[in-house]
């Protein structure tokens, strides 16, 4: 029997204008790669989930 069920699955998409310069595209494309911001991302979700008691014994994760 499994441990654990797929409660829910949220998606964020990351949208841009199409008319930017190449370099604001490859800036974006780093910042979003980076481990700094996927570890500040993950962090600022860990939090949402803390502040509700309900969600106490919910593992979660990101993936890409």
């Amino acid at each position: 029997m499994a441990k654990t069920i797929l409660m829910e699955e949220f998606h964020v998409a990351v949208q841009v204008p199409a008319n930017l310069p190449k370099k604001q595209y490859a800036s974006m494309r780093r910042t979003l790669k980076s481990n700094r911001f996927q570890t500040r991302l993950r962090a600022a979700v860990a939090n949402v989930f803390r502040r509700h008691p309900s969600l106490t014994p919910v593992k979660f994760s990101l993936s890409r």
